[in-house]
């Protein structure tokens, strides 16, 4: 049950911590060393935010707090500050994963309504918070829109583009699958 979901997440976190830091590529130079040391400390505290803000919420909408929304939240953190954890500000990476954690509710309120199965929150946790840390980078007060290295038009054109090749290379899959019998539906 919820033991093992929330100990999965926590593992989930603490692996994060090789991902998001680890993609530097670099840990030789004291620039180097603080810039991990920099998005180590981003991807924790959207995570922490996206927990938090996703179970206040659920609180205020449910009546009481919802474990697996704030689960979640630390995820829909994890995924949205992805993207931007090198170029954030502290303060910034925890607007990113707080934004995130209302994203999961959003999502997972919009799939119930449209009556789309998905029992642990999937595509609200990688689709849509994927596509928000894609997103937050052109919206967002970081180094990256500062120096002029980034817009909100080319992050929207880079997050459709990975959007459509998505959905191209899955239909294909999928339409494969049901042509050879693998798949119902």
């Amino acid at each position: 049950g919820l033991p093992i979901a929330a100990l999965g997440v926590f593992i989930l976190w603490f692996g994060w911590f090789g991902f998001n830091p680890g993609s530097q590529l670099a840990f030789q130079a004291t620039g180097d060393i603080d810039d991990v040391m920099h998005i180590a400390v981003t991807t924790s505290l959207a995570a922490a935010a996206g927990g938090l803000v996703a179970t206040l919420v659920s609180w205020v909408i449910f009546g009481k707090p919802d474990l697996s929304m704030g689960l979640n939240g630390i995820l829909g953190g994890l995924v949205g500050i992805t993207a931007c954890c090198d170029c954030m500000s502290l303060w910034m990476s925890m607007a990113v994963g707080a934004i995130a954690g209302v994203i999961i509710i959003v999502g997972v309120l919009l799939l119930d309504k449209l009556q789309i199965d998905d029992p642990v929150g999937a595509f609200p946790v990688h689709g849509m918070c994927g596509m928000w840390g894609c997103m937050a980078i052109g919206i967002l007060p970081n180094k990256h829109l500062v120096d002029g290295d980034t817009n909100l038009m080319s992050q929207s054109s880079g997050t459709a583009a990975i959007c459509g090749w998505s959905l191209v290379k899955m239909a294909s899959l999928f339409g494969l699958l049901k042509l050879v019998g693998l798949c119902d539906s």
